[in-house]
Parts: structure tokens; C-alpha cells; sequence
């Protein structure tokens, strides 16, 4: 009787486990989840929904005016992209376009020019 209710403690405790490790995961966001989320949220004007978005410490250098004009310039169709931005010792800077699947796969390689720098820093 002993060694069946420590198979049903074990049991419930490996549920509870599996549980939490699901529940972390599932609610792990990726570009393509925030992009959509921050995209909603600007959608319904909620631009303080859309600021959780934003980086702690980098959303109080993006104001309601700067989400307002994002609405304003909204279209009804979206496309998605994921770069990866590798920026080297000596100043230079690479962009890698990512395909959008769960593998991100590089479909292209472009290298900034010097003026276009500014943008990434």
C-alpha cells in the first residue's frame, strides 16, 4: 500500500512538473509573437499594452505621439521579417534576414554602408 501511494505522489508531482515546463514555454514569445502582439496593440490605440512591448528603459524614449503615427501609417496587410544584426570590433556591421520559420535560416546577407550605420546604434 506504501509503494502505491508513492507512485501516485511521484506521479502527480511529475504532472505538476510538466505542467510549469509547458506552461513556460508556450508563453515564451518570438519576434513574430511580439511584432503581431505590439501590432494589435497599436491597432486598438492601447499604446500602454503596446509600451510592455518596448524594452525596459528604451520605452521612455518612445512617446504616444511616436505610437499614434505608427497607427496613423498602419495598412491592413502586414509582412514580417526577422533580422539578426552582428556588429563587429572594427565598426563594421552585418544584417542577416532570417527566414520567419522556427528553423531561421539566413536568405540574405546585407552589409550596412557607413551612412546607414546610424540607424543600428
Amino acid at each position: 500500500m506504501k509503494f502505491k501511494n508513492i507512485i501516485i505522489l511521484l506521479s502527480v508531482c511529475l504532472n505538476i512538473l510538466f505542467g510549469c515546463l509547458f506552461f513556460n514555454e508556450s508563453i515564451k514569445k518570438d519576434p513574430l509573437d511580439v511584432g503581431l502582439s505590439f501590432k494589435e496593440a497599436v491597432r486598438v490605440e492601447n499604446y500602454a499594452l503596446a509600451k510592455t512591448f518596448i524594452a525596459k528603459g528604451r520605452d521612455e524614449y518612445i512617446s504616444d505621439e511616436k505610437l499614434k503615427k505608427v497607427n496613423e501609417v498602419m495598412g491592413t496587410g502586414t509582412s514580417f521579417t526577422t533580422y539578426e544584426l552582428l556588429e563587429f570590433d572594427n565598426g563594421e556591421m552585418v544584417l542577416l534576414n532570417l527566414t520567419t520559420n522556427n528553423n531561421y535560416e539566413i536568405q540574405d546577407i546585407i552589409i550596412i554602408p557607413e551612412d546607414l550605420k546610424f540607424i543600428f546604434k
